[in-house]
């Protein structure tokens, strides 16, 4: 079992803010990540809205925070990033378990964000990453040449169509609804870029052997039902914050978020929170600003007990 002095659970716009705080003010800091770096700001497709970040890809502004995070002083703060996922936490003894390790902390941070949301329809577990994804830009090359059913209403969905459209065979959108939540103007596009749109249209359920071969959809007014032959199908219903571990540890929580105190603590002592879990605007700035008062606040509070 390793110790540190802070060990902070994802690696996003939050968790990466907090990282530059504790470090810098001379507390040995790890920061763990189970997936990727940036969370859903490595995937935004435009970010327009940081200041001091022209408008530009997410991963150029993320690549620039992890940077700052891991490179040594005077480039950097040199704090600790280790792809490992948490998969569980000890409040009490403040002990982090990843898949390889355990980590023993005097202080954690819990940022962990959020995850894309599932639409509970049979087979989407059965095929995820067998021809179902959450995340267009990622997985671009894997449907390239391929028919691909877009599934969601928003700018995201319409984006992700669009960007599916630039390398696939064929796009077909569907959207409960009889008309998209996306910006008009993003709905002009998908309508210049030939997008086949079904409106009032849900996904039923999803067919093949060792991958996707067939969408089953159903017009929720007319209650007709379609099979659509499709080799990929892009989910993007929104995002749900990522509390499972929060909740396992016996955090309190408020209305589905993590209840923090106005220092960043939770229910208990040493553990603090900070982003999309604690009900966070979902805006990478706001993240960004949650994660530096938490990091500010877990100097205090280490300070307080050395």
């Amino acid at each position: 079992m390793e110790e540190k002095d802070v060990v902070i659970i994802g690696a996003g716009p939050a968790g990466l803010s907090a990282a530059i705080f504790t470090q810098l003010d001379g507390w040995d800091t790890l920061v763990l990540e189970g997936s990727w770096v940036g969370g859903q700001g490595a995937i935004a497709y435009t970010v327009s809205n940081y200041p001091g970040f022209l408008p530009g890809d997410g991963i150029a502004l993320i690549e620039n925070m992890e940077k700052q995070v891991t490179s040594a002083p005077p480039a950097g703060v040199g704090a600790q990033l280790r792809h490992e996922k948490a998969i569980s936490l000890d409040a009490e003894e403040k002990i982090v378990t990843t898949e390889v390790n355990q980590y023993k902390a005097q202080a954690i941070i819990i940022a962990t964000g959020s995850t894309m949301q599932q639409l509970g329809a049979p087979g989407e577990e059965r095929f995820l990453g067998k021809g179902i994804s959450y995340y267009a830009k990622r997985d671009l090359e894997q449907f390239t040449g391929k028919r691909v059913l877009v599934v969601g209403g928003g700018n995201s969905t319409a984006k992700s169509a669009i960007l599916a459209k630039s390398v696939a065979s064929d796009v077909v959108l569907i959207h409960r609804r009889e008309s998209l939540r996306a910006y008009p103007a993003m709905t002009k596009r998908l309508q210049k870029e030939g997008i086949e749109i079904r409106y009032d249209t849900e996904l039923k359920e999803i067919r093949g052997t060792d991958r996707v071969e067939t969408a089953v959809t159903v017009n929720n007014k007319t209650g007709e039902e379609k099979e659509i032959g499709v080799d990929w199908i892009i989910i993007c219903v929104g995002t749900e914050p990522d509390t499972r571990l929060a909740r396992e540890a016996g955090l309190e929580m408020a209305g589905g978020f993590v209840k923090i105190s106005d220092q960043m603590m939770t229910s208990k002592p040493g553990i603090f929170a900070c982003g999309e879990i604690t009900r966070g605007e979902r805006h990478l700035i706001t993240a960004a600003s949650q994660g530096a008062s938490a990091g500010m606040a877990v100097s205090e509070y280490l300070a307080l007990e050395k």
